[in-house]
């Protein structure tokens, strides 16, 4: 990962995962080479206008201030495509656990979609079930409750 700057909706981004933002001094050189995926802070509101007379790339935002822009023909969905393809499975022998907007194409790529309990509204819509939040174990309970382990 390489910054190109600071502001505080780029440094809580990183704080999410624990990480501490630090602007890259060879950014130059870094955004010349293959780029896989680019984070931009925003919001919702700026979306048509980021990819606007943009080909090959689309938008997989889980906070409500920053987004992924990733290629058009990647993401959690199609990887899981990928996979079940690789196997030989049908979309119905595969179940995905989701919390944000990036994952809604997840689970409606996959049999049984569920949403942790702690999820956005916009993914518990599409989820066929919902199960406790993340801090309470959720995965685990509901893989427990179903018999999965």
């Amino acid at each position: 990962m390489a910054a190109n700057g600071f502001d505080i909706d780029l440094s809580d981004y990183y704080s999410i995962a624990h990480l501490q933002l630090t602007v890259a001094k060879d950014f130059e050189q870094v955004s010349n080479e293959e780029v896989y995926q680019l984070l931009l802070g925003c919001r919702e509101t700026d979306y048509s206008a980021i990819l606007k007379d943009v080909d090959g790339a689309k938008i997989a935002a889980w906070w409500d201030r920053a987004v992924d822009i990733i290629p058009a023909n990647g993401g959690k969905g199609i990887g899981i495509q990928k996979v079940l393809e690789y196997y030989h499975l049908d979309k119905s022998e595969a179940l995905a656990f989701g919390d944000g907007n990036n994952d809604i194409e997840m689970l409606l790529s996959v049999g049984t979609g569920v949403a942790m309990g702690n999820a956005s509204p916009q993914l518990k819509e599409v989820a066929d079930e919902i199960c406790k939040d993340v801090a309470e174990d959720g995965i685990y309970d509901y893989c427990l409750t179903h018999g999965l382990i």
